[in-house]
């Protein structure tokens, strides 16, 4: 379990500092960020599997900046349940 919190941390820490060193703008730009968008499908899908992993994955769009990752983490982790239901069938 602390494992999991420390992993989620990291991955905070992680997007913050992605979103700072690529976003220069102080407004949302209205894109997708394909390397979040692939942490949050990514961690999504490995959570099952190692907690620990999929944490850091899971925590890396929603660290960004305030309003960049949200929309990436939703739609990341829909692709994932879908997925996973989709192999559970």
């Amino acid at each position: 379990m602390l494992l999991n919190i420390i992993a989620f941390i990291v991955g905070i820490c992680l997007g913050l500092v992605y979103s700072y060193s690529k976003y220069k703008a102080p407004y949302v730009e209205k894109r997708i960020d394909k390397l979040a968008l692939a942490s949050a499908i990514i961690g999504g899908l490995i959570f099952n599997l190692s907690p620990p992993i999929g944490s850091l994955f899971l925590g890396f769009p929603l660290g960004m900046r305030p309003g960049y990752g949200r929309m990436e983490f939703l739609i990341g982790v829909i692709i994932a349940v879908l997925i996973y239901l989709s192999l559970k069938i």
